[in-house]
């Protein structure tokens, strides 16, 4: 009899609460931690030495490409553009002209080449003369070969003079490249901002690649290392300015190896910054390193952060939350019904009035205020349940597959 009862009792069915199981959007995101740099930090050094005459900016200013930062006394490098001028207009004039001509420019026409042609013209024509006297016995062959040599002689004073000419233009182009050098180190005294273009990429929508833009983008004074009066030397170079491009920042980042998969250029990027608490910052994965770090077993990830206001500053610190998938019904259950054993994760559903295990793989995590403003932690299944299934969320401890249990309130719809 005893035996009897005690096969009763365990029959009986396991009184349990269940709840159902419910579609919920969902984000997947990846977190992180890294730091803000400026998208571009550029060290401005001189290209010539010489004695600092003006500093036109200081730490903090806002400064455009091409504009004035410095300028170097430039007395002796306007000295050095007079003086190779000097030395171009007297190459110029040894040939007779006053400007430096194109590689068109057919060297014949020069006064001394001209004249050597004219006397070459003029003993052809003497010795053609004398050969028609000859025939006649009115010359000698004595002078005959006298107005010969004169022809041959005249015809290497021509090309010699060609030869001149030549050598006469190639000095003045090389005076004219100097002029050019003298001209541009007469430039390099005055230091500016140097001009680059940032690639920006914006999102086209959830789902699309990225559309890609470029801009010219304005620079903060980061550091200044020069002040009025000092020498500078270009070799070795000194740094005189840093500037850094802050209306778009990067966030480095380094991200576990097990998202190497899910990670890609395009992804959005939401930010928490401390010096901005509460202030929502967005940005968007630009690169993605193509290597795996061996000794941290991550990879590390470049943000692009836009910043026009200037409210973040490069050297801040920022945590990351890269979005990698939404789904809008994606199923969840209470994280009361999830029962975790020797590294297996499983939950109970109701099934014709007994319990029905089923192996799960946990995915998001949400936090869920009720109608009655409690708080609950629910779970997002990927895989195994259905919405509206029945899941069990008490007396998970004395249930096994296939157990009879009751439900002691109504699923919650």
């Amino acid at each position: 009899m005893a035996g009897k009862a005690a096969t009763t009792k365990q029959a009986e069915p396991i009184v349990v609460t269940v709840a159902a199981a419910t579609p919920r959007p969902v984000e997947r995101r990846v977190r992180t931690v890294g730091t803000l740099h400026g998208f571009e930090e550029i060290d401005v050094s001189p290209l010539v030495d010489g004695r600092v005459a003006r500093v036109s900016h200081d730490i903090g200013d806002i400064v455009e490409p091409g504009e004035l930062l410095l300028e170097i006394d430039d007395a002796d490098f306007l000295l050095a553009v007079q003086e190779v001028e000097r030395s171009l207009e007297l190459e110029l004039a040894a040939l007779g002209l006053s400007t430096v001509p194109d590689l068109s420019f057919d060297i014949s026409r020069l006064p001394s080449v001209e004249r050597a042609g004219l006397v070459e013209r003029n003993a052809a024509d003497t010795v053609e003369r004398f050969r028609g006297l000859e025939a006649r016995g009115a010359i000698t062959k004595d002078e005959i070969q006298k107005a010969e040599l004169a022809l041959d002689t005249a015809r290497l004073d021509r090309k010699q003079r060609l030869l001149d000419a030549e050598q006469a233009l190639a000095a003045v182009r090389h005076r004219e490249a100097l002029l050019e050098t003298a001209r541009k180190r007469l430039g390099d005294t005055r230091v500016v901002a140097p001009a680059i273009e940032v690639r920006t990429f914006r999102q086209r929508g959830e789902g699309s690649a990225d559309e890609i833009g470029s801009a010219a983008r304005t620079y903060t004074v980061a550091a200044r290392h020069v002040t009025e009066g000092e020498v500078v030397r270009s070799m070795p170079a000194a740094v005189l300015f840093r500037l850094v491009v802050e209306d778009v920042l990067k966030l480095k980042a380094a991200v576990p190896e097990r998202h190497a998969a899910s990670i890609a250029p395009g992804q959005e990027v939401d930010l928490a910054v401390e010096s901005l608490p509460g202030v929502p910052v967005s940005g968007h994965v630009v690169r993605v390193h193509p290597t795996i770090d061996t000794a941290s077993r991550t990879f590390d990830v470049e943000v692009q952060v836009p910043n026009g206001d200037h409210r973040l500053k490069p050297g801040a610190f920022a945590k990351a939350s890269i979005l990698l998938d939404r789904r809008a019904d994606a199923v969840t259950v209470p994280e009361e019904a999830l029962v975790r054993f020797a590294g297996v994760t499983k939950l109970f559903v109701v099934v014709e009035g007994r319990a029905l295990a089923i192996p799960v793989e946990p995915g998001v995590r949400l936090d869920v205020t009720d109608d009655a403003g409690v708080v609950r932690r629910w779970i997002e299944i990927p895989a195994g349940v259905t919405a509206g299934s029945e899941v069990i969320t008490s007396g998970l401890a004395l249930l096994s597959d296939g157990v009879p249990v009751r439900v002691r309130v109504p699923t919650t719809p």
